[in-house]
């Protein structure tokens, strides 16, 4: 009987791999991370034709009749792809999809998922709106090749907004957090398996992206995060694997070790183009990521703006 169960399971997964395979492209992996839910890494660095935009982390989660999907990736065929993989893994089509935040990498795929729900906080639905035409212009060009992913139509906003600072929705709860005055993000958890999602927050193998961001901002985002979780709950960065509790604490260091690091050269008149140092305290594989040299930048400018306004510090 065991030989007989074994036969009949081996041939169900190669009829689910045959069913996978049939799936239109780009390919993409779905791993499962606890009963019923299911990560789909992005990769990392940023936005290129062989990578096809797909760089930011996805979340899907199974509940009852309803398959949540926390991101949707790039694009409509992206999208459309992800939507037949999750359907012949979960056996659901996608029927609710969230916007955490108004990176197109991450929000452009809900044009190809016409037949779900769109959820977004207010704010960032607003900055969909606002920005997503010419985000999808410059996404374009980045992908060069493989620009026709995103389809004569590329933008679908949401249609169902969420207001305040915090709340349920379905299996989720849900925070909104900032990057900067500008732009608001939101953290999604799922309590059941001890997940909590960390977009535009969190970055794994390597230093955080303040590209675009506030530094106050972060920081005063990453304190919440690091008092909102338990030991050996996880985290689910924008790009790079599942992250522990502690990952908020470390960034947390690492901006206040650049800060330090920056407030030195320049009482000593180190010149701005004089390479990033490797930060004391912080790890080499962060010190060495393609993101400090432009975080250096960036904070540079920022700590410039503090000692010129009008009441320095």
């Amino acid at each position: 009987m065991r030989a007989v169960c074994a036969a009949w399971s081996g041939l169900a997964l190669l009829a689910t791999g045959a069913a996978v395979a049939a799936c239109p492209g780009p390919a993409m992996e779905v791993v499962p991370l606890a009963p019923g839910v299911w990560l789909v890494p992005g990769a990392q660095g940023d936005t290129s034709p062989a990578n096809r935009g797909a760089i930011s982390n996805l979340l899907a989660v199974r509940d009852g009749p309803r398959l949540w999907l926390v991101g949707s990736g790039p694009s409509v065929a992206y999208a459309r792809s992800l939507d037949c993989r999750l359907r012949h893994t979960t056996g659901q089509r996608v029927t609710d999809v969230v916007a955490p935040w108004p990176r197109p990498e991450l929000v452009l795929g809900q044009a190809g998922l016409p037949h779900a729900r769109r959820w977004a906080h207010e704010e960032v639905a607003d900055a969909m709106q606002a920005r997503c035409p010419r985000c999808a212009d410059r996404l374009r060009l980045r992908l060069d090749t493989a620009a026709a992913d995103l389809g004569a139509a590329p933008i679908a906003l949401p249609t169902h907004r969420l207001h305040g600072d915090h709340g349920t929705l379905g299996p989720l709860r849900w925070q909104r957090l900032s990057r900067s005055g500008e732009t608001a993000v939101t953290r999604w958890s799922l309590p059941r398996a001890g997940l909590h999602t960390a977009h535009g927050l969190l970055w794994a193998e390597g230093a955080p992206d303040l590209r675009d961001a506030e530094s106050a901002h972060l920081e005063r985002a990453w304190q919440q995060l690091a008092v909102s979780v338990g030991t050996g709950e996880r985290w689910v960065p924008e790009q790079g694997g599942l992250l522990p509790a502690d990952a908020p604490t470390k960034h947390l260091r690492y901006l206040h070790a650049l800060r330090t690091a920056i407030d030195a050269a320049q009482s000593q008149g180190t010149p701005e183009s004089d390479p990033a140092p490797a930060l004391p305290g912080v790890s080499a594989v962060v010190n060495q990521s393609a993101r400090h040299p432009l975080n250096w930048q960036h904070a540079w400018r920022e700590a410039e703006a503090r000692w010129m306004a009008p009441n320095p510090p």
